[in-house]
């Protein structure tokens, strides 16, 4: 049949006459051969290939009639984790099927009217359906059970609700569906998973992270909502894998139970520290200029602090950069002490109270901070920074401030409230929390969960999240000289809920570089004006989905997003069975026939898109199109039936996310591991 031009999948099941006829030939041959004027051998033989021919043809009906039913009726699909097996070599996604021109056509056939019935109940299905449930209200719903069912002998079954089009999966329900695999060897090229909201992306994310933290990846997981399932999911499939004592989490709502973080505090050059600050304001326009000035800003005070050996963070950052003069006469007073300059600090005192009146153009600033310059000059000492500080006191106080106004703001906003103590701990705090540093979480092979509560302050979880990926781009960078000087390095699997909130400049590189370095990253986001957006720039977004190569479509309800996959397709050829009818007269007025008439049939082929931008709208919740290596698959994905197992701790915390947010589960269908932070006593 599927060898055929038209499969005719819709037709009525028109075997059933055949199976009735051979089977009643298969019984009176078998049981009675006289009648049929047989010897009994022959009967026997001869019945039995009557028997198996309708057991045959009935295969083909039941086929057939549960592809049908298949149209409106999906089967659910559930499976224990703990099922999934390690696997180095290959991702599992899901069940499916691949894609081909044969599913096109069978979709195309579905939009023809004569098949308007698989869509819409029919009056002598609604009037049954209607008299089942009367009398199941009447009498019970047990009386009507066997009518509620969904099986093939139902010749009423009902319609349940299917939010999406549950023929785009039936289609490849013909034939047998399989599991869908991705070679890990390609996860290094990224993966784009794009959604609308509540239809499975989070749910994704944990069968590939459960997957990763099975094959022992380092495992960092991005979530700026804050869903408490998958925060739950990670914690129990590493305690599966028996990594629990790997697991960290980084929360910005919850710093009693988090591990610090200090965004500019690793780095490999001192000028990375401005870029991941400066990087968080405004760079169009007007605003690229007094950007360009934050940033020297910024680079002269961690110059400085590096110097003199004193922690870089937000929290010191802020102090310097609103106390210049006193930044300036520390730091002087450090370059004194490496020239071995004698009496300084008695010098500088003696120079503040003496009769010197400060400029007119340093009115406002600190005398003692002048004092330290005007000896820095008498003493002929040198040095870069020191004359970039000097240069930065000089300057008008009130045009400086307005040079910088937009960088105090962003630094008090991450050095108030929770986020004070998690991103700039003290020594004190570091010694009761654990802190978390990216080359440390590689080098041991950990597995953390970063929480930005986004929906409560949008800003700071935008200035985390982008800080963090600018430091994962600099650990990338020097892993990626240790694999060209023949080192090894881990996998490292990023995974970025909600990348929308996080994407910035930072990421571009990232994308581009890390995967020599072993950086598997997947994104997932809602749409792509989401992007274009965030960078308002429809060329930067054009450049970041570039970098991302594996793309995985959940429905999604923006054109411009369906297309990022329909445009990557090629048209294929269906075929169109046509009834064709005419009449010929006849000129002939000695003959005794009128007219000719005929009939036939005509099959055409047209180019038509694989799939339509409007399926990509009509999916059901949990399912996808997959642009693998080229090839498209539909898959379901799988829902895990499990229960969590949590420590009292991680589980408040999972209770209060779960109160604070909609979960997503409201959907149908190397060295001494540190200790976690809910398991300090």
């Amino acid at each position: 049949m599927s060898n055929q031009p038209i499969e005719a999948l819709l037709r009525p099941p028109v075997e059933l006459s055949s199976v009735v006829t051979n089977t009643a030939m298969g019984i009176v041959a078998i049981s009675a051969p006289q009648v049929l004027m047989m010897p009994g051998g022959v009967g026997y033989t001869v019945g039995a290939l009557c028997l198996a021919r309708a057991l045959w043809l009935a295969s083909h009906c039941v086929k057939l009639k549960k592809y049908q039913r298949r149209l409106h009726v999906l089967p659910s699909y559930e499976i224990n984790p703990a099922r999934i097996k390690k696997d180095e070599e290959e991702l599992f996604l899901g069940k499916g099927f691949e894609w081909t021109a044969k599913h096109t056509q069978r979709r195309a056939d579905l939009e023809r009217p004569e098949y308007a019935h698989f869509h819409h109940i029919g009056p002598v299905q609604s009037t049954a359906r209607r008299l089942i449930d009367g009398i199941g209200n009447a009498l019970g719903r047990w009386s009507v059970a066997p009518l509620n069912t969904q099986s093939l002998l139902n010749p009423f079954p009902p319609r349940p609700y299917v939010e999406g089009n549950a023929a785009l999966h039936a289609v490849g329900l013909y034939e047998k569906e399989r599991k869908i695999h991705v070679r890990q060897s390609e996860r290094v090229a990224h993966t784009f998973v794009v959604g609308t909201t509540r239809v499975g992306k989070t749910r994704l994310l944990e069968v590939i992270a459960t997957q990763d933290i099975r094959n022992g990846n380092v495992v960092i997981v991005f979530d700026p909502k804050g869903d408490g399932d998958l925060l739950a999911r990670l914690y129990t499939e590493a305690k599966r894998a028996g990594r629990e004592g790997q697991f960290q989490v980084f929360h910005l709502g919850f710093p009693e139970q988090s591990v610090s973080y200090n965004p500019v505090g690793s780095y490999s050059r001192i000028t990375e520290v401005a870029t991941r600050i400066a990087g968080q304001l405004p760079n169009e326009g007007n605003s690229a200029a007094f950007r360009e000035f934050a940033w020297r800003y910024v680079n002269v005070i961690a110059k400085a602090l590096d110097d003199m050996s004193e922690p870089i963070n937000y929290q010191n950052l802020l102090d310097s950069g609103s106390d210049i003069d006193g930044l300036l006469t520390r730091y002087l007073a450090y370059v004194a002490d490496l020239e071995s300059i004698d009496g300084w600090e008695q010098r500088v005192e003696a120079f503040v109270s003496s009769d010197a009146k400060l400029p007119p153009q340093l009115k406002g600033r600190d005398r003692t901070a002048w004092a330290s310059v005007e000896c820095y000059r008498d003493s002929e000492l040198d040095s870069q920074t020191a004359n970039s500080l000097i240069k930065t006191f000089e300057h008008d106080k009130s045009h400086f401030d307005k040079l910088v106004a937009s960088l105090f703001p962003l630094l008090e906003k991450l050095t108030s409230g929770p986020a004070a103590q998690l991103l700039s701990p003290s020594d004190e705090e570091l010694s009761a929390n654990n802190r978390l540093n990216w080359g440390q979480v590689i080098k041991r092979g950990g597995i953390v969960y970063v929480g930005l509560d986004a929906l409560s302050d949008p800003d700071v979880a935008s200035a985390v999240g982008n800080a963090m990926f600018a430091d994962l781009t600099s650990v990338a960078g020097s892993l990626y000289k240790e694999r060209q000087s023949g080192g090894s390095a881990p996998r490292i699997s990023v995974h970025a809920d909600e990348f929308n909130e996080l994407v910035g400049r930072e990421f571009v590189p990232l994308a581009n570089k890390a995967g020599g370095a072993g950086f598997q990253l997947t994104a997932y986001t809602q749409t792509l004006s989401d992007i274009v957006a965030r960078f308002d720039s429809q060329a930067r977004a054009g450049q970041v989905v570039g970098n991302l190569g594996t793309l995985i479509m959940l429905r999604v309800k923006e054109r411009a997003t369906a297309e990022l996959l329909t445009t990557r397709l090629k048209d294929v050829e269906i075929n169109h069975l046509m009834l064709e009818s005419g009449t010929t007269d006849s000129s002939n007025p000695e003959t005794d026939i009128h007219f000719v008439s005929n009939t036939r049939q005509r099959i055409t082929s047209q180019r038509v898109p694989m799939i339509h931008t409007g399926d990509l709208d009509a999916l059901p919740k949990g399912h996808a199109f997959a642009l693998l290596a080229g090839r498209l698959y539909k898959l379901r994905l799988p829902l895990f039936d499990d229960d969590k197992d949590l420590p009292t701790g991680l589980q408040s915390m999972v209770d209060s996310m779960k109160g604070d947010y909609v979960s997503a589960n409201n959907q149908d269908w190397a060295q001494t591991s540190p200790i976690a932070p809910w398991e300090v006593a």
